[in-house]
């Protein structure tokens, strides 16, 4: 729930420092400053001051109802979760292999964990309900703190181990009901973003991860400030993760070596194949590539200790004729080697053989390979929709959208009787937004040579009201009578009521960045203020019961 209480500054904790911050300083370093967040002794864990909470809450509430009013319900689900229920689909072992897993014992000896992502307990929550096809779709949304243990947390509350996450997830009678829900999460998302004053977010295909087998979908900020590098094309603007871009290999300003990369493929039916990628030394290799094109559902790489028992040869030693002779291996090649002419092949670890061809020669049987796109877009790659190349950019992965499939269900046995009769398990999406990034971003974004600047419905108040001379009785009064006004009408007020000159105020209003500032002075008449735009800068002198409608517009 969202306060609407007014602050005062005055009584505000931490106290308001005199020059606290500067407009200069990083965006970070002016959270720290003016009082928004603080760090701790835990590295990557940060403590929400009373004014960043309320950016948080405020941010929390526009994605709840983004969701909820396109048919979404909320819930709330414990961060504390058992082991069991993470062995059912197999990720206890997998994350604690990760080192992402915090996990602790209960007193009676129960392993529990503090839950990344929420997918085991929205699906165990909605095993014990759900019985028929007519109980379907389920689309539930929370928010809720999550736990990662990072191994280099960094940049505030970008890449932190506890951070708040506003989650939805969505069950379905099949397919084409999950891709349904795949069209509200994203169309959730987006309105939840523009909410929280996110300008210039857009969608583009990704790398679902561990979370996820299937496609799925990112939406990102371009900013220098980002942890993500994703790659835009120079020209025509097309961008997105490298992993799953379209891409043509520009050609190597060296002599081509060919690389073999193994990886063990995991088939929709449990089928396991072990599978062989040739592709240019100076190239890596895209797994959901891998995945697109062999349909797959698990595309992970060989352990170098299996090799020997599946190539007959160690890693860095593999030439696309050991995976030919292989007959349990499929072979593909990247288009960054099928055209080559002539290229260079490792030769049993004692350097290079050069001068190889696809033809069948230096006692190598001729190869007919294939070429599909299977290494990853990066800087300098060629874009496949026009004549232009790609560029590596920065850019804040702000929320994701996964198609799950039947990943989790299918293990985890949700079970329903289909139209016919019959059992069936649903399938399954996801999307989340990571609510405590999206602050630090949104304050990234939008600041200036002033200082921060919260976008209308965002920031820890809407109004920052200068009162000077606040120690007059009379002045008091007044500040009052506005404040008690503009809260019965739904607008947050921010009070500067300390015993400072006006220049000082508004520099610290400029500085926290409130959408508005007014001006309560005494000498205008009682009914007068001044309104200042801290997105425009426009100064208009208006009665106090006209402050809702300035504080909405210009």
């Amino acid at each position: 729930m969202t306060s609407t209480t007014a602050l005062h500054a005055s009584r505000l904790w931490p106290p308001v420092r005199r020059g606290a911050g500067e407009a200069t300083d990083p965006t970070l370093d002016l959270l720290y400053h003016l009082g928004l967040i603080s760090r701790t002794d835990a590295t990557g864990v940060h403590t929400l001051l009373p004014l960043g909470l309320r950016v948080h809450d405020r941010m929390s509430a526009i994605a709840r109802h983004a969701f909820e009013e396109r048919g979404g319900l909320a819930f709330a689900a414990p961060t504390l979760q058992s082991r069991r229920l993470w062995e059912e689909t197999g990720r206890w072992q997998a994350y604690q292999r990760e080192g992402a897993l915090l996990t602790v014992r209960s007193s009676g000896g129960e392993e529990m964990c503090l839950a990344p992502t929420s997918e085991e307990i929205a699906a165990a929550t909605v095993r014990e309900h759900l019985r028929s096809f007519r109980d379907l779709p389920v689309r539930l949304f929370l928010s809720t703190s999550k736990f990662r243990d990072e191994l280099s947390p960094r940049g505030g509350l970008m890449r932190g181990r506890e951070f708040t996450m506003a989650d939805a997830y969505t069950f379905d009678v099949s397919a084409d009901g999950m891709r349904e829900s795949v069209a509200f999460l994203n169309d959730a998302c987006t309105a939840a973003l523009t909410g929280m004053g996110l300008s210039g977010v857009f969608q583009a295909p990704a790398d679902g991860g561990a979370i996820s087998a299937g496609p799925s979908t990112e939406h990102l900020v371009l900013s220098d400030a980002g942890q993500s590098t994703i790659v835009a094309c120079d020209r025509c603007g097309n961008r997105g993760d490298g992993d799953v871009t379209p891409a043509r290999p520009a050609p190597s300003s060296v002599g081509p070596v060919v690389n073999v990369i193994a990886f063990v493929l995991t088939h929709p039916d449990g089928h396991i194949q072990p599978a062989a990628v040739a592709v240019r030394s100076d190239l890596k290799v895209s797994a959901r590539k891998v995945a697109a094109a062999t349909g797959a559902w698990r595309v992970a790489l060989l352990e170098p200790q299996g090799l020997p028992g599946v190539l007959g040869k160690p890693a860095g030693t593999l030439t696309p004729w050991d995976a030919a002779d292989s007959p349990d291996t499929l072979l593909l090649f990247d288009t960054s080697v099928a055209d080559l002419d002539e290229f260079a092949i490792s030769d049993g670890g004692e350097g290079l053989r050069s001068g190889v061809t696809w033809h069948g020669d230096q006692h190598l049987r001729a190869l007919k390979p294939r070429g599909r796109d299977l290494a990853a877009a990066s800087d300098g790659s060629w874009c496949t929709l026009c004549p232009g190349t790609h560029r590596a950019v920065r850019a804040v992965e702000v929320a994701h959208v996964f198609e799950l499939g039947t990943q989790y269900s299918q293990p985890m046995k949700l079970g329903f009787t289909d139209p016919t009769g019959r059992q069936a398990v649903p399938w399954m999406a996801c999307s989340g937004i990571g609510i405590t990034r999206c602050m630090q971003t949104a304050a990234d974004l939008h600041r200036d040579h002033y200082g921060l600047r919260w976008k209308p419905g965002t920031g820890p108040a809407d109004v920052h009201l200068a009162v000077l001379r606040a120690d007059q009785p009379e002045m008091r009064e007044r500040t009052d009578r506005l404040v008690e006004d503009l809260t019965a009408r739904g607008v947050r007020v921010f009070v500067d009521d300390r015993p400072l000159p006006a220049g000082e105020k508004l520099r610290y209003a400029r500085l926290l960045g409130l959408p508005h500032a007014a001006v309560l002075s005494p000498d205008r008449p009682a009914e007068e203020i001044e309104v200042i735009s801290r997105w425009t800068g426009r100064t208009t002198i208006t009665q106090s019961s006209h402050i809702p409608q300035a504080a909405t517009s210009g």
